[in-house]
């Protein structure tokens, strides 16, 4: 038996408010890796051990949770995702395609956008989400003339599904003076303009100045949203969740309020934006205290690294590469291979500063030169201020190269893979933007794993939905949703090494192992109850496991026991 509290002999053990049994136990804790019963007390795992030790720390009034067969886990982690925005776009026109939407081509959205424009009043700023130019028939972004046949009584903003590419219609493009050939959006914005000069409303930026028109919620309907967006991530048997791009104190403020509400119903980690400001505004706007620390009392709201941006998105062709993409769209040059989204330069000294006040770090890189461009940032950072285990993360590294993971393992640096784009993208990566060498070696898991480097799953949930079985199983076979293989003998991980990238390894990510991650004593009674066991049903089966309960410090926050 495994368990909290001290030499018993001298101190009587803690007592059990609950004790879960029947089903299997999936610890992911190497030294008990499969108990047959859980203690809990209070909101923390007491024991682990056999059913007659556990029940030999019950009391009167304890709780008995027979799984009946179910199997436990430790809670999903999300490695990376952005839980606030994702929560506040649900109320947007969902615009997306097969296999995530229903939209076919160009007409559909107008449709969908009319029928919005029809109930708003007057003015106010329709926004839609997630259409992707590559599944439309057309081929192509809808332009400023497509959306003002759905209204030009509104402003109309929508976001591309990577996030790297939104399209206005003509009178969102007046309102923030982006209308006429003369317009200027600035460093780092892209403006698509016709034969004319004149901006077809298609803007490419890391933060589109159309994104201004949309006005953020009042304070009831933000804590809507985050009733809305708890519900989802725990129905996906989440108990961590992540705000990957948090921006200003305002935002930190109404997720403490979150909190106090109840409305925020699972633990949050918070990446803060590093680069948008200046050191000194970074450090008076934001708590300065390390990843991993609880910013409550109950450890609901807990601090991650500081986050960056070096490029776009593959399927944007905005990521930036050492080579040029696959098939390149006809107004792009033959050699062009993305660009950075920032000034590298920039990005390198702002690194440096944040390693040296003792900062993680995260960078989202997705294009193999973007990826260069951070690890050599990383290096040079812990050249001038040595630093044990800083744990920085590159978030995406979806094109990272053989020497690119070994460099990784090297500097100690944590490659988190947005490992769904081997399904949602992969026919369209191995066709079009990557070609079938690289396509096939994308998010390279089984690179990280053969290296032993600790290695994280994510959605970047808006882009996908939050659904961390579709990551293990995306991980484990590497399968489009064509049926395409994409390298899964090469790249693909057992089942288990998979659950690691949504448990304990995610938890490591984050500075919090001691905390959560695994069912071992001393941790936060933080599980997911399964249907079925992943390790015991065949492989291309665990994305269909339906989550059957979500505890978060041992009270059921989803389904039913």
């Amino acid at each position: 038996m495994s368990m909290t509290g001290g030499d018993p002999v001298q101190k009587k053990p803690a007592q059990a408010d609950t004790i879960y049994f029947g089903g299997p136990i999936l610890s992911m804790d190497a030294s008990d890796p499969g108990p047959e019963a859980v203690a809990v007390a209070g909101d923390r795992i007491l024991a682990t051990g056999s059913l007659d030790a556990m029940r030999a720390l019950a009391h009167a009034g304890t709780r008995q949770v027979d799984l009946a067969g179910r199997t436990l886990l430790p809670g999903f982690i999300d490695a990376h995702s952005h839980f606030v925005d994702a929560a506040l776009l649900t109320a947007s026109v969902d615009l997306n395609s097969y296999p995530l939407g229903s939209v076919h081509c160009i007409e559909d959205m107008v449709a969908l956008l009319r029928q919005r424009a029809e109930i708003t009043p007057p003015g106010q700023c329709i926004q839609g989400w997630g259409y992707d130019d590559s599944l439309l028939a057309e081929k192509r972004h809808p332009t400023r003339q497509d959306l003002d046949r759905a209204s030009t009584r509104h402003p109309i903003v929508l976001q591309h599904i990577s996030g790297w590419v939104t399209t206005g219609n003509s009178l969102a493009l007046e309102q923030v003076g982006l209308a006429g050939a003369e317009a200027c959006a600035g460093d780092n914005v892209v403006l698509y303009r016709d034969g004319s000069g004149v901006p077809t409303g298609v803007i490419e930026a890391a933060t589109s100045p159309l994104l201004r028109l949309a006005p953020p919620p009042d304070e009831a309907g933000f804590m809507q949203a985050m009733r809305a967006g708890s519900e989802t991530y725990l129905a996906s048997g989440c108990t961590t969740a992540q705000d990957g791009w948090l921006v200003g104190g305002e935002r930190l403020r109404l997720l403490h309020d979150a909190l106090r509400q109840d409305a925020l119903g699972l633990r949050l980690v918070i990446y803060l934006v590093g680069q948008e400001c200046s050191m000194e505004e970074f450090c008076a706007t934001y708590p300065q205290v390390p990843s991993g620390e609880a910013l409550d009392e109950r450890r609901m709201l807990i601090m991650g690294a500081a986050k960056l941006a070096c490029d776009g998105s593959i399927q944007a062709y905005t990521g930036y590469l050492s080579r040029p993409y696959h098939v390149l769209p006809p107004d792009k040059p033959a050699d062009y291979r993305g660009y950075p989204s920032c000034d590298i330069e920039a990005m390198t000294r702002r690194i440096a500063e944040l390693h040296a006040a003792g900062r993680q770090i995260a960078v989202h890189g997705n294009g193999d030169a973007a990826i260069e461009a951070i690890l050599d940032a990383f290096e040079a950072a812990q050249a001038a201020h040595p630093r044990a285990d800083a744990r920085h993360i590159v978030i995406h590294s979806q094109m990272a190269r053989a020497e690119q993971m070994e460099r990784m393992a090297r500097l100690a640096v944590i490659p988190s893979f947005f490992i769904t784009h081997t399904y949602y993208w992969g026919d369209r990566h191995y066709e079009r933007f990557m070609g079938p060498e690289r396509a096939c070696r994308m998010s390279p898991a089984g690179d990280a794993l053969r290296l032993g480097l600790p290695f994280t799953l994510h959605s970047d949930t808006y882009v996908t939905p939050m659904d961390p079985l579709m990551l293990v199983w995306s991980a484990v076979n590497r399968r489009s949703f064509g049926g395409r293989d994409l390298g899964r003998e090469a790249q693909g991980v057992p089942v288990l090494e998979a659950l690691k990238g949504v448990t304990i390894n995610a938890a490591y990510q984050g500075f919090e192992e001691r905390h959560k991650g695994s069912i071992t004593p001393g941790k936060l009674a933080d599980f997911v109850v399964l249907e079925e066991n992943p390790l015991t049903v065949e492989p291309l089966h665990i994305k269909d496991i339906v989550v059957a309960a979500t505890i978060v410090g041992n009270t059921l926050r989803y389904g039913s026991l």
